[in-house]
């Protein structure tokens, strides 16, 4: 099997700038300082239990972007990087809302 390598602080890092949290708000919203918040993001190994505390913070499931499905729920993982103007961006969000995006890629 092949274990493609990604550094989990730069993930939760980069994950959470995309989402409608601050890295301070995520660090408040965990019980901790911003600097030590930024201890964890330079790290490449987190406990799950700070993986849950982020996640529950955040209200995204970290943990199942490091956890391998069971043989027989093995799917393709497609992570899609989508680079737009800010003009745009709420254009590609209501696409992506309404599902549209996922027909597309379900066919």
């Amino acid at each position: 099997m092949e274990v493609n390598k990604i550094h989990i602080g730069n993930f939760i890092k980069d994950t959470v700038k995309q989402s409608d949290y601050s890295l301070s708000e995520v660090a408040r919203r965990v019980g901790i300082s911003r600097q030590k918040f930024n201890g964890w993001l330079n790290k490449d190994d987190w406990s799950v239990k700070d993986l849950f505390s982020v996640s529950k913070a955040v209200n995204i499931d970290f943990v199942k972007h490091f956890c391998l499905p069971k043989e027989d729920e093995q799917e393709t993982k497609v992570i899609l990087h989508i680079e737009v103007g800010k003009n745009k961006m709420n254009d590609v969000l209501k696409v992506i809302k309404d599902r549209q995006l996922y027909d597309i890629l379900k066919e």
